[in-house]
């Protein structure tokens, strides 16, 4: 099939479009592990003190806090929120079982499970995604998002972290490097997608795998980058999901500094990010990644959608309509 541009895309973008996962950060990650226990301590050290106990309690308080932040905190008990499971129960209504096929790859020495979607029919574009899933629970929660790309023609590989879904192993910032790699390495290598056509897509998290394997690239992929709500840096966040002004390095054994990494990259950029994303500030975290990116790069900044619902804010249609014009802009003619 080849594609012609699809109709500029038309503001402000229209409501519908297909359900799409919870935030990986609102019932889970920083925002639920950390602040569901911080503020109500914080609303408890206010609580029932006069003025001239305020001074000594949110001192006392103050060093509880940091105690506790010194010598048992780590952003990776924070940042992921997985769901182990025993078989994966994915919908059929858009993609039919014949349309993929579930395989195993290592990734240094747990076994990680992944899904390949594709469409043997006219509307099969050859393009290929590496999607890469935000932090909840593993790939049940993002189908919906794997369905968008099906309806598209693109083959899309998706595949659950260690500890996430049916992979072994424990979370961790490192491993999602080496996951990434390991995923890469198997779409490339093992179903031999056509490098001409692959492209990256991070999703929240996600964006820390997939601008780590474009800066990493010494190939001529990924024919280009898609980042949705990437955040600045693991600082960054920490900064946003809580009220203490600490330095990140208190909590964060690897900054995930994807406003750092994004400069190494070589390739097309588009970055998709809601102004009322309140989980993952533009203002604070996706205008950092953007402005460092190098061009050619284009920015859809949605309005009204949130950390979870830029595909359904923009419409199918508006959705598909951005990543179809990138795509094609960015396949050499």
């Amino acid at each position: 099939m080849s594609w012609r541009s699809a109709p500029p895309l038309v503001p402000p973008y229209y409501k519908g479009g297909d359900p799409i996962c919870p935030s990986p950060f609102e019932k889970g990650g920083i925002r639920r592990g950390f602040c569901s226990r911080l503020l109500p301590l914080l609303q408890w050290g206010k609580a029932g003190m006069g003025v001239g106990e305020v001074r000594w309690g949110w001192g006392w308080l103050l060093g509880i806090l940091v105690s506790w932040l010194l010598c048992s905190c780590s952003l990776d008990s924070f940042l992921f929120n997985q769901k182990k499971i025993d078989r994966y129960d994915l919908s059929t209504a858009v993609i039919p079982e014949s349309n993929r096929a579930m395989y195993t790859f290592d990734s240094e020495g747990n076994t990680l499970y992944g899904f390949y979607t594709f469409r043997t029919d006219s509307l099969d574009t050859g393009y290929t995604v590496l999607y890469c899933h935000g932090n909840k629970e593993n790939i049940e929660e993002y189908w919906d998002r794997v369905e968008l790309f099906y309806k598209m023609g693109i083959r899309c590989f998706i595949f659950d972290y260690r500890g996430y879904g049916r992979s072994e192993g424990t979370p961790s910032a490192s491993g999602l490097y080496a996951d990434g790699r390991a995923a890469l390495d198997y779409v490339v290598n093992t179903l031999h997608a056509d490098t001409t056509r692959l492209f990256f897509y991070g999703y929240s998290l996600g964006n820390v795998v997939s601008i780590d394997l474009a800066a990493a690239s010494a190939h001529s992929y990924p024919l280009c980058l898609i980042a949705e709500a990437p955040f600045a840096s693991g600082e960054a966040l920490f900064h946003t999901a809580t009220p203490l002004d600490l330095p990140g390095s208190f909590v964060i054994d690897d900054n995930m500094d994807n406003a750092s990494r994004i400069r190494a990259i070589h390739t097309p950029y588009l970055q998709l990010h809601g102004d009322a994303d309140d989980y993952v500030p533009w203002q604070t975290n996706g205008r950092l990644v953007y402005e460092n990116a190098p061009p050619p790069k284009t920015l859809d900044l949605i309005h009204d959608a949130t950390h979870t619902n830029v595909p359904q804010t923009m419409g199918f249609e508006n959705y598909a309509a951005a990543i179809r014009n990138f795509l094609l802009s960015s396949t050499p003619h």
